[in-house]
């Protein structure tokens, strides 16, 4: 059995987990569910920590076999070995998953971080050029300004 073999499995099945994790980690944001949240991110906290020793493993056996990163897909097919590109297929395609479940969840954040600070600028009148209609204790400004009856 090839070296790498046994890695690719595991860090196929810690991906296949951390993609779980990244599923509820959505329905988590989308459903505003924050005490879930904190739960899920402490969960994927040590599969993502797995994954980076995965990552560190496969470049130390690279260095040792003299091989840059974009090269391994090559040297794997080289091997002759089905099962081991078979393993490192399923690792790819599972390492590709999470990469997009983790730029949905990102963007997903993003959103909401946008809504939030957008809400606000509502309330506290932000939003508009006549910024300073009242302050922050609600209380009509000094300032001086008019609002347009368009704005109100």
């Amino acid at each position: 059995m090839h070296p790498l073999h046994p890695h690719f499995q595991q860090a196929e099945q810690d991906c296949q987990s951390y993609l779980a994790l990244l599923d509820q980690e959505r329905d988590a944001l989308t459903g505003q569910d924050i005490g879930n949240l904190e739960q899920i991110l402490d969960a994927k906290r040590p599969y993502a920590e797995q994954l980076i020793r995965h990552d560190q493993q496969i470049k130390s056996y690279c260095q040792q076999n003299q091989l840059q990163l974009g090269e391994l897909a090559d040297h794997i097919n080289a091997q002759q070995d089905p099962a081991l590109s078979a393993a490192y297929q399923a690792f790819i395609t599972a390492l590709s998953a999470c990469q997009q479940a983790n730029d949905r969840n990102a963007r997903l954040v993003r959103h909401s971080q946008h809504a939030t600070r957008s809400l606000l600028d509502l309330l506290r009148n932000q939003g508009e050029p006549s910024a300073g209609v009242y302050d922050q204790l609600g209380n009509a400004s000094r300032s001086g300004q008019t609002r347009d009856l368009t704005k109100a």
